[in-house]
């Protein structure tokens, strides 16, 4: 059973705590730095789609930063070193965007 909530999101493996900043996995504290955090909770918030880079951006810097798609890519890659230990992967789709992947979860679907 998945939980999306605008609180929570857990789909019996990932944990993302929204408002708190806190990610599990498999009930495993995750340490992510802000902007890793931030990127994760919006991917959370649309499981079931592609995010684009600019909407990521937008969540995680608002309009502190313009938007540079190869910062992004560093981010996503960072991100991507963190989650992949825990069985979490962040699928690309080129001129798409980035979507969250529990490949835990997507086993036992």
């Amino acid at each position: 059973m998945i939980i999306n909530t605008s609180e929570v999101y857990f789909d019996g493996f990932l944990r993302v705590e929204h408002r708190s900043y806190y990610a599990a996995c498999a009930g495993n504290h995750i340490d992510l730095r802000r902007a890793e955090f931030l990127t994760i909770s919006r991917l959370s918030q649309n499981p079931d789609r592609f995010v684009t880079g600019k909407e990521i951006w937008q969540y995680v810097w608002q309009t502190e930063k313009p938007f540079n798609q190869e910062s992004l890519k560093v981010y996503i890659y960072c991100l991507r070193r963190k989650l992949e230990p825990h069985g979490i992967r962040i699928e690309t789709m080129v001129n798409v965007g980035y979507k969250l992947v529990s490949v835990q979860h997507s086993r036992n679907v």
